[in-house]
């Protein structure tokens, strides 16, 4: 399969929410005042691939609050590869499901060979023949939906 950006269709802009959530907080400083918050041991450049915004906003919030930086938020496999390309994330949330021609298991496949940046599945469809077609983008594993946000602090603090 040829790169997604050398396909002859172009990926579409994201929809204004979705540019306005893309962008980084200002602070990635978890908030001092929060005494439920977690600081991870070590702190990840994360993009998050996610096409329900709603879920996006919320692993952002919860990253952060743990220490981490986020880089992004794509909800597109063509949104993921630009992003990824242009941030190097040490770590990409990825949602298998996308809209569009591609899906995650595609970008998570050419971001793996292309930079060799780990992905870390997260889907509401877990299934025998996707999981084998992601093994092969050696993903750091696969969470399913919803998301429990401990299990999600738990493998992030031992990578």
């Amino acid at each position: 399969m040829p790169p997604i950006e050398k396909l002859s269709i172009p990926a579409p802009e994201p929809p204004l929410l979705w540019m306005l959530a893309s962008i980084p907080h200002d602070s990635n400083a978890p908030d001092v005042s929060d005494s439920t918050s977690y600081n991870a041991p070590r702190s990840l450049r994360i993009l998050i691939v996610e096409d329900e915004i709603l879920i996006a906003l919320d692993m952002r919030d919860l990253l952060e609050e743990s220490g981490h930086v986020v880089v992004g938020i794509a909800d597109s496999a063509d949104h993921a590869v630009a992003i990824a390309v242009r941030e190097r994330p040490d770590l990409i949330l990825m949602d298998i499901v996308l809209a569009g021609p591609h899906d995650g298991i595609d970008a998570a496949l050419e971001l793996r060979e292309r930079l060799d940046v780990p992905s870390l599945f997260i889907t509401a469809h877990p299934d025998l023949p996707m999981r084998e077609r992601a093994e092969a983008a050696r993903p750091l594993g696969f969470l399913v939906k919803p998301l429990d946000e401990g299990t999600l602090r738990r493998v992030l603090a031992r990578l």
